[in-house]
């Protein structure tokens, strides 16, 4: 008896002090509501591109704000008349209670009216595109799926509404400027100005290296830009104003995804009953950029282990294999560009563990 008793009376102690579950709940709470958010953000990715095939408008809902609250209480009492010696009677137990509980708050928003416009609907600004080659990305692949024109070279578009054959010249272009990324002369300033964001494009001349003054002058004749100068106005229009500039049209996050929903496979029966939209024939390599993500569909749930991500939409599983690596980097491409045409508005209150 006297074991438990002195049980009892640690629990207690402890329930005042050392039993605080703030700190213990960090480090659990971080990846837990984070690896939570970022499967629930490319399931919502991955639907929307299924929503598009059939037609139907995206939706989209951001997690703006979580605040989780936990509370721990315990009681315990022991009764003792005191000690007299050997005939004292032993310590008793009057009684244990303990309470846990936890009460996240979650809060969504919504995306709708000008933030959809700025978000869905505007095109991606030139600058914002280029970062990306500047920060890694393949140039090749960020221009392949944002770019609809460079300085008049068209890509393809497989989409219903937009559709066009691409000019044999883009792919050309788009594997010249990955040879100069990949070989370090292509370079990206930006600059702020009164008059708002500037941005050059650098591509230098190598003594001795022709291959990469070959890559450059092909560039060039290309565009046709000077052919002596090094650096490169970026503007964003159909045509640039002169042989010093580089004038793009890119497409907006909701074209990107009309784009992207071309790799999403459908139940034949929808297909044939036009229940779908028209993707045409399979791309050809020359003229339009290469799909990034291949979904898969099938009548009943992916395992665990064959799935990267699956989603359940009109009776079919639709999911991206775990194994198809192309697929998984483009469904991460996609989220970043997301991320990357936010317009901002009212800034998301940072993640909160309240614990008492």
């Amino acid at each position: 008896m006297l074991t438990v008793a002195l049980t009892a009376i640690a629990t207690l102690a402890m329930s005042g002090c050392a039993m605080r579950m703030g700190p213990r709940a960090v480090t659990r709470d971080r990846f837990n509501y984070g690896a939570t958010i970022l499967d629930s953000w490319q399931q919502q990715m991955l639907v929307n591109m299924v929503r598009m095939r059939y037609a139907e408008p995206p939706a989209f809902l951001e997690v703006n704000q979580v605040v989780t609250s936990y509370s721990l209480d315990g009681t315990a009492t022991v009764a003792g008349p005191g000690w007299r010696g050997e005939t004292s009677p032993p310590l008793s137990l009057g009684g244990v209670t303990g309470h846990w509980s936890e009460s996240p708050t979650i809060t969504y928003n919504p995306l709708f009216g000008e933030k959809f416009t700025k978000d869905l609907l505007q095109p991606i600004p030139p600058i914002a595109l280029l970062s990306l080659i500047q920060a890694g990305w393949p140039a090749d692949i960020v221009l392949g799926v944002g770019a609809r024109s460079i300085n008049g070279i068209h890509a393809g578009s497989r989409t219903q509404v937009m559709h066009r054959s691409g000019d044999p010249d883009f792919s050309r272009l788009l594997a010249l400027l990955q040879q100069l990324q990949a070989a370090d002369n292509f370079g990206v300033q930006v600059e702020q100005s009164e008059g708002g964001v500037k941005g050059t494009i650098s591509i230098q001349q190598r003594p001795g290296d022709e291959a990469i003054n070959t890559a450059k002058r092909t560039v060039g004749e290309l565009l046709k830009l000077d052919p002596e100068a090094q650096e490169y106005t970026i503007a964003f229009g159909a045509l640039p104003k002169n042989n010093k500039e580089i004038a793009f049209t890119t497409r907006s996050m909701l074209g990107i995804l009309a784009q992207a929903s071309g790799g999403v496979e459908v139940p034949p029966g929808d297909a044939k009953e036009g229940r779908v939209t028209a993707t045409g024939d399979q791309p050809d390599s020359a003229t339009e950029p290469r799909l990034m993500v291949r979904v898969r569909c099938t009548e009943h749930s992916p395992t665990a282990t064959d799935a990267f991500v699956a989603v359940k939409y009109r009776n079919h599983w639709f999911w991206v294999d775990d194994r198809d690596i192309p697929s998984k980097r483009g469904l991460g491409f996609l989220m970043i560009l997301f991320t990357l045409v936010e317009s901002g508005g009212t800034a998301a209150p940072p993640v909160l563990t309240i614990s008492k």
